[in-house]
């Protein structure tokens, strides 16, 4: 009888004490109007601006129709809050015959009024098909949410696989100013 109890109890340390994987599937954190504010946040950054557009005129109220068609071919993939920060994978169609997809991974900030206060994309994928794009951008996405780095998945380090377009030894995301930039 002894025997049983001890055994009861280790398995139920051994249950209580495993680490629970945290979860980064959309679903469990947002609803669909939530997501549907994230993308507004997050679109006019992360997608092409129309022809012809300036950084300042993309937020133009007359490019809302615009940037809707994008968000509705856009993907929130992956999601994960974490320490006031929030981190997101979003897929968008690429030119492609074959359906192919790229992926951006980033973190932003809101404020207490739900504002967009910092924004940061980590890195962008090459485009690909949407089921290796899913497998290797979500384990892109961990180890972003981890801290690790991402440099071994660049396209000099990669050995012939494809995972991150950018950032690579010339391109980088100013932060500050919210975009892609070539090293000069």
């Amino acid at each position: 009888m002894k025997f049983n109890h001890l055994l009861l109890f280790a398995l139920a340390l051994l249950f209580f004490s495993c680490d629970k994987k945290a979860s980064y599937n959309p679903d469990d954190h947002l609803t669909a109007a939530t997501k549907d504010e994230v993308m507004t946040k997050v679109i006019r950054y992360l997608a092409k601006p129309p022809e012809n557009t300036s950084d300042a005129e993309k937020f133009d109220k007359g490019f809302d129709q615009y940037y809707l068609d994008k968000m509705s071919r856009a993907k929130l993939e992956f999601y994960y809050p974490a320490d006031g920060e929030t981190y997101f994978l979003i897929s968008q169609q690429a030119a492609s015959l074959y359906g192919k997809r790229h992926a951006t991974g980033g973190k932003f900030k809101l404020n207490d009024k739900g504002e967009l206060v910092e924004y940061e994309e980590i890195f962008r994928t090459w485009k690909m098909m949407p089921d290796t794009l899913l497998r290797r951008g979500g384990m892109l996405f961990d180890r972003m949410v981890k801290g690790e780095s991402l440099e071994p998945y660049w396209t000099k380090n990669s050995h012939g696989e494809e995972y991150v377009e950018f950032p690579d030894p010339n391109v980088y995301y100013d932060k500050a100013e919210r975009k892609w930039k070539t090293k000069a």
